[in-house]
């Protein structure tokens, strides 16, 4: 005898908010945005400015040399630098093999 399983949600597209509920997401009222490097305390880079929604923060890194962000720790003994470079040979080549799917890199 076959076991029959309840699917609650089949044949059904979740919204997000039911999606984020079955992944264990949990959505914050108000948030603040920080960074942290290995265990230290995480540091504050943004917050939300409008106590009606949450808000979001974003970053867009143009593909140019002039483009890059830093943070910085608060002692200033480490630097975390997310920055654009031109495509190495090695990286054209992982993706390559990734697009053929032989994604063993």
């Amino acid at each position: 005898m076959q076991e029959e399983k309840d699917f609650p949600l089949e044949g059904q597209i979740p919204d997000e908010a039911t999606e984020m509920k079955i992944l264990g997401i949990e959505e914050f009222k108000q948030a603040e945005w920080v960074f942290q490097f290995d265990d230290d305390e995480p540091v504050i880079i943004a917050w939300s400015n409008d106590e009606s929604e949450a808000g979001e923060l974003s970053f867009v890194l143009k593909a140019n040399s002039g483009t890059n962000i830093v943070f910085q720790s608060p002692d200033g003994k480490k630097t975390l630098r997310l920055f654009p470079r031109e495509m190495s040979e090695e990286t054209r080549k992982k993706r390559e093999q990734r697009y053929r799917g032989n994604d063993t890199v």
